[in-house]
């Protein structure tokens, strides 16, 4: 059985991770049997979560977990599209991924919410990485996230109006659709679905979250996800 370490619920949304989010729900498209270990970052073999292994093979980065589950199981996340259509979503994914986490970032750990994720990150029972220590790392790391993209440079309102634009193209891309590319589910389904849940995430607000919450096609689609995915879960 396929071991994820991810983590554990936090925020209001499944996965406190949405990169782990991302490869759950990949997994669960896949259909092979799988569990969840909260993962100790501490532990992880690239310094990130998630990673998973798989009768003795550790693979770490979401993008690279895909490409092991394509080749190593056959499994295709294509839906059946189009080249074109998946070129579009591999656009979207990257958009979300490199472009809008680190933004995603400032809005969370600004709102000093570590606290929250610090038993699932195995720190939270020794006094030297209490709450406080966890924020101020997350905080570093998101500021190191736009710096190197250059966003640090940019006022709150530049950034939010980033923000904007990016939800509101895909807003306008899903408009009419079951899923962001049409009317089948697939690879880049799980992307959106992590990266707007953690953007919506109800326990954290704020204005990058509000533009989402003004947008009714992508929450419509978020449920959509969410019940068919995590249908048990409650925020």
């Amino acid at each position: 059985m396929i071991v994820l370490y991810g983590t554990e619920p936090a925020f209001g949304v499944p996965q406190a991770s949405p990169f782990a989010m991302k490869v759950e729900v990949l997994l669960k498209l896949s259909g092979l049997a799988y569990t969840v270990v909260p993962a100790d970052i501490r532990a992880a073999p690239r310094g990130k979560i998630p990673w998973i292994v798989d009768d003795g093979a550790v693979i770490s980065d979401s993008r690279m977990i895909q490409t092991y589950l394509e080749q190593r199981y056959g499994v295709d996340f294509s839906g059946g599209y189009s080249a074109r259509a998946l070129g579009h979503g591999v656009a979207i994914a990257r958009m979300l991924e490199d472009h809008l986490y680190p933004l995603i970032m400032a809005q969370r750990w600004d709102w000093g919410a570590a606290e929250a994720l610090a038993p699932q990150l195995g720190l939270g029972q020794a006094p030297l990485f209490g709450g406080m220590w966890l924020r101020l790392q997350a905080a570093r790391r998101a500021r190191g996230l736009r710096r190197l993209q250059g966003l640090d440079r940019l006022t709150a309102a530049e950034q939010l109006a980033l923000v904007s634009r990016a939800v509101e193209a895909l807003e306008a891309a899903i408009a009419g659709q079951i899923y962001l590319l049409g009317g089948r589910v697939c690879g880049v389904d799980a992307t959106a679905y992590g990266f707007l849940a953690a953007l919506a995430a109800p326990q954290i607000g704020g204005d990058a979250a509000g533009v989402l919450r003004r947008c009714p096609e992508l929450l419509a689609y978020l449920a959509r996800m969410q019940a068919e995915f995590y249908p048990d879960f409650v925020a």
